[in-house]
Order: structure tokens, then C-alpha cells, then sequence
């Protein structure tokens, strides 16, 4: 892994879990993993990432528990609005 997705990847876990703040939790010094959106086909490791605590990553109400289209149904989110969301936050933070 590169220095560089090394910085990125910290800024984003620094962002505390996107959908917790989506929903208006606080997250301030949340732990977080990190979910990589697959798209068309591409490697992980070059796959856009979404900070989500633990539940909402490997949870029984996270995106590994429900499978995608549940967990976009059950929060009424996109997986594109998340990646948005992220985008805005490291562009506001920056």
C-alpha cells in the first residue's frame, strides 16, 4: 500500500462512521473499518471507501448483516449519497 492511501485512508477513518452522521449520531472519536463500494467490476483495492462503524460494517444491522440492497432500503440511502457525503467531509475538512 501506497504513503498516499495510507493518508487518505486515515483522513477517512478520522471522519467517524458516514451513515452514524447521516442518521445525526455523534461520532466524534468513533472507531471505525473501512467499506469498499465495488463497481464495475474493479479490484478492491481500487474501490472508492465508506468509514463505517463496526455495526454498520460487519453488524447485524450493517451493510455484511442485511446484504446491499437491504441496508440501502432499511437506512434509505445510497451507497452513492454515502460516497458523496464522504467527499464532502474530507473537501470541508481539508
Amino acid at each position: 500500500m501506497t504513503k498516499s492511501k495510507k493518508e487518505h485512508y486515515a483522513k477517512l477513518a478520522r471522519l467517524g462512521c458516514v451513515l452514524c452522521a447521516h442518521l445525526g449520531y455523534d461520532t466524534e472519536g468513533q472507531g471505525v473499518e473501512l467499506h469498499h463500494v465495488r463497481r464495475y467490476g474493479n479490484k478492491r483495492s481500487l474501490s472508492p471507501c465508506l468509514p463505517l462503524c463496526t455495526e454498520h460494517h460487519r453488524g447485524n444491522t450493517g451493510v455484511h448483516g442485511y446484504g446491499t440492497k437491504r441496508f440501502m432500503r432499511e437506512y434509505a440511502v445510497s451507497f452513492e449519497e454515502l460516497l458523496q457525503k464522504v467527499e464532502d467531509r474530507l473537501n470541508a475538512s481539508s
